[in-house]
């Protein structure tokens, strides 16, 4: 049986406390950067933790991971306390100095050399980070010229579809998004009532912009289904896979995304993204997405 390849830990001191998993397969071996966006008060580590001892085993994972970079973005206190355009355009950044070149490790690093480039891209959010990645796709759009000039030719003559470039050529794994705003309910929306969390909430900028009719929820959905109208790209149809027991968002999905029709059992809004040896889905969601709608 060969040995599995294994990735290399390493932070990314300028990016605070955002860090990497660097395969060890040869350069030319290694395909694909997968970039992790965490939700609301959490955390790059604590969110994605069971992915940073899992994807080294094979009893979890497939060889899929072996040719794959992973970078996970943590920005806790700013997903609780800066507004939502302000948290999704330094993600737009962080993506940006990672694909297709992962500049964000420096140039000619010992990993990667000075003209290494990615082929494909994976980004993967978690609550908030579901709609960042949203919104992070729209920006993407917005300054791409090839699609402005598609969109505004598009209603007076036929003309070929525009080549994705940069990020566009991304597929997005959504766990649990906030794409339908959040839904304060059950034991979370009696805590919420309570006078002290109210109002550490109601100064929430991030917070407000989860609010059901909130631009930031509204606009991302209207950007994207009218991309994804006339532009046939992955990265705006999103493939989802929600919780069984979420009180937390409203599982509200965009009109061309993909998602699952079967919930993982006992699955929680905040576990519905951490596999286990008992629960590899998460793994073969990043992996492999939604598989004509059915997840188990």
């Amino acid at each position: 049986m060969a040995q599995r390849i294994q990735h290399t830990y390493l932070t990314l001191p300028q990016h605070g406390k955002c860090f990497t998993l660097l395969s060890n397969a040869a350069k030319a071996d290694v395909k694909r950067a997968v970039i992790f966006i965490h939700g609301f008060n959490g955390s790059a580590r604590s969110t994605w933790t069971d992915f940073l001892s899992l994807v080294d085993d094979p009893a979890a994972s497939g060889d899929w991971w072996e040719a794959a970079d992973l970078f996970f973005f943590h920005y806790q206190w700013d997903s609780i306390f800066r507004q939502l355009t302000n948290n999704a355009l330094n993600i737009y950044k962080f993506i940006e100095d990672i694909f297709p070149k992962p500049e964000i490790i420096g140039r000619a690093h010992a990993y990667r050399s000075e003209s290494f480039e990615y082929e494909e891209l994976v980004l993967v959010g978690h609550s908030e980070g579901g709609l960042l990645l949203r919104k992070v796709i729209v920006e993407a759009a917005e300054r791409d010229t090839a699609i402005l000039d598609f969109m505004r030719d598009a209603k007076y003559k036929k003309q070929d579809q525009p080549t994705p470039e940069g990020m566009l050529k991304a597929r997005l794994r959504l766990f649990a998004p906030a794409l339908g705003g959040d839904m304060q309910s059950g034991l979370v929306g009696v805590l919420s009532s309570l006078p002290v969390v109210s109002h550490a909430l109601s100064s929430s900028a991030a917070k407000k912009g989860m609010d059901q009719g909130s631009p930031s929820v509204t606009e991302a959905r209207r950007r994207t289904d009218r991309y994804a109208e006339d532009i046939w790209f992955d990265c705006f149809r999103a493939h989802i896979l929600w919780a069984e027991k979420d009180s937390i968002i409203n599982s509200e999905k965009y009109t061309e995304d993909k998602q699952c029709h079967n919930f993982p059992s006992g699955s929680s809004h905040t576990s519905v993204c951490k596999p286990t040896l008992t629960y590899p889905l998460p793994l073969a969601f990043v992996e492999e997405g939604v598989d004509r709608y059915e997840c188990q």
